[in-house]
């Protein structure tokens, strides 16, 4: 037997989007969910492939959950499943009490962390009711995905108190169990999930919400953003994940907003500027965050205030000279604060490929000069990496070498590049002012005064110690380390993660998991004696609890609301909360 419906979807697909094309057979709704799944060149005849480990602890979950609980009890003889979506369409709970039917549903991949939203998976009806805006209802060949044809289901989208939406909740099974009153079941069931939002809601979420308003249309890639939620219009999609929510908090948080009310500053390890304003509407500060790139940024030009990467605060300078005049970079920085990434950076950046001859200053050992010095006339770059250690015999040999590398360049130019970097507060006073002669073309920071490169450093150190990708780390997790001041620098971050990936089997790095030292890792902002002595009895009360903040709130004395409120204010608990 033929299926019109079908038939329908596949003569869409050949006449394409700029084609004559009628369809009274099929409604105007899921026309328009085809049209669009065919611009987003979604693939037709295959399952569900996107996948992301999910958040459940949100302010969605948890005023999900216990809706979802009771109305799994009350379907559970009725072979239909509930399905939870966030506002990107992947799936975050599904409930099911037939195990026939979860397992025809793994088969499909309709399961938590996989993506439903209409651009991925096509027509359907938790991805379709969020772009839609409304309540939808998808039968078998009216999705998109022939994957889906076997089922029905009816959705709803979620909306926040200040009506973004937020999510979809869902209720479908198989072809032959469809029943149009599933539509008014979701409907009920998302109405009873956004009651308990907004009884739930917090103050500066609606504040937060109130300002994203403002910008959810603009053409300009933007957030809003507090230390617990961020919010990005589509545009800003892109640019936000668990990394950048935590670099840019402790970017603007940081940042000294009496002396100037808007910051531009380009982000750490890109070329990509933000523009930045601090909001004090509601109950607790926030921020509203413009994303540009170079060749779009206002005023036809690069900011030269203010900028991560320039000045004396800089994270790491740029080139005092163009690329081609240049015969020795120096690096300079303290020990541990990536200087030689620094410096392997600086020399890609300058065209130069394969691996760099490398030499160390050490005390029991000499640097062989003479090698150095005919490398660099064969052409070929060196690096001579802690030039602060080297002594008085060694310096004037080195000092030889310098003088030969900058005759060489101004002469053919052909020579090779040397780089060095150095302490140069831990340098004799002869190599202070030999370095001072020469200039530095990049300089590092300690990370206890650049936490900004924390997330980045993380995803590099992750993916040399974690090669099968077996970890992530959760926001609450990457927010301790932004807290600790890192008196090891790099050497100490890389090891602690290295430590991590052994010992946690977990696929989420969480904040229990870390060390004893960083779970209680203070703010970066300066706390009085009483907030100190606070935080500590506090901590006391969570061990001596065993982490039951119900309990812990008993013993210090306090409401259970007011100890959640004082973890969050002092740097105690990074709630991983969003809208």
């Amino acid at each position: 037997m033929t299926d019109p419906v079908r038939e329908a979807r596949e003569q869409l697909i050949r006449v394409g989007l700029t084609g004559i094309y009628h369809a009274d057979t099929v409604p105007d709704l899921i026309v328009r969910s085809w049209r669009r799944s065919l611009s987003s060149s979604v693939e037709a005849s295959a399952p569900p492939q996107r996948f992301r480990d999910v958040d459940t602890d949100t302010l969605l979950g948890r005023a999900a959950v216990p809706v979802l609980d009771r109305w799994q009890h009350q379907l559970a003889d009725t072979g239909t499943t509930l399905f939870l979506s966030d506002r990107g369409g992947s799936i975050v709970d599904r409930r099911t009490s037939d195990g026939s039917e979860r397992r025809r549903l793994d088969n499909m991949h309709a399961a938590e962390g996989f993506d439903y939203s209409e651009d991925s998976i096509g027509t359907n009806a938790l991805g379709t009711s969020m772009v839609e805006k409304r309540p939808v209802f998808v039968k078998g060949s009216q999705h998109y995905s022939d994957a889906l044809a076997t089922n029905a289901c009816a959705a709803a989208p979620i909306y926040t108190p200040a009506g973004l939406v937020v999510g979809s909740i869902a209720l479908g099974g198989p072809m032959e169990d469809a029943n149009p009153i599933m539509l008014s079941l979701t409907r009920e069931i998302s109405q009873q999930i956004e009651e308990r939002l907004r009884t739930s809601s917090r103050p500066q979420d609606l504040a937060l919400a109130m300002s994203f308003m403002r910008f959810s249309s603009s053409q300009r890639p933007t957030v809003v953003l507090d230390h617990e939620s961020i919010l990005a219009n589509t545009p800003g999609l892109p640019y936000v994940n668990v990394a950048s929510h935590v670099m840019l908090w402790e970017v603007l948080n940081t940042h000294n907003w009496s002396s100037a009310p808007m910051l531009r500053r380009e982000l750490e390890g890109t070329t990509i500027e933000i523009t930045a304003r601090r909001v004090t509407d509601g109950p607790r500060g926030h921020f509203v965050v413009h994303f540009f790139e170079p060749d779009a940024l206002p005023h036809g030009g690069r900011h030269e205030t203010g900028v991560l990467g320039r000045g004396e605060n800089s994270l790491v300078a740029p080139p005092r000279t163009k690329a081609f005049g240049v015969a020795v970079a120096v690096v300079e920085g303290p020990p541990g604060s990536g200087r030689l990434t620094a410096a392997a950076d600086l020399r890609a950046s300058w065209g130069s490929t394969g691996t760099p001859e490398m030499f160390v200053i050490a005390s029991e050992s000499r640097v062989p000069w003479n090698q150095v010095q005919d490398l660099l006339e064969r052409g070929l770059d060196v690096i001579v990496r802690r030039v602060e250690e080297i002594s008085t015999d060694e310096f004037l040999a080195f000092t030889t070498v310098l003088k030969a590398a900058g005759k060489r360049l101004g002469s053919d130019g052909r020579s090779g590049r040397l780089f060095v970097t150095v302490s140069r507060e831990q340098a004799s006073p002869d190599v202070q002012v030999l370095m001072d002669s020469i200039g530095a073309t990049a300089r590092t920071l300690p990370l206890s005064q650049a936490p900004e490169r924390i997330p980045g450093l993380v995803t590099r150190i992750l993916n040399e110690v974690d090669q099968d990708s077996r970890h992530t780390m959760s926001p609450a997790a990457l927010q301790s380390l932004l807290q600790w001041n890192w008196p090891g620098n790099i050497a100490e971050l890389a090891e602690t993660l290295s430590q991590l990936v052994r010992t946690v089997n977990a696929s989420v790095i969480e904040r229990r998991h870390l060390p004893k030292h960083l779970q209680q890792a203070p703010p970066r902002r300066h706390l009085s004696l009483l907030e100190s002595a606070e935080r500590d009895a506090i901590i006391r009360a969570l061990d001596a609890a065993g982490g039951n903040k119900s309990e812990a709130a008993e013993l210090l004395g306090m409401g259970r609301t007011t100890l959640y409120r004082r973890l969050r204010q002092l740097g105690l608990e990074s709630g991983e909360a969003t809208l």
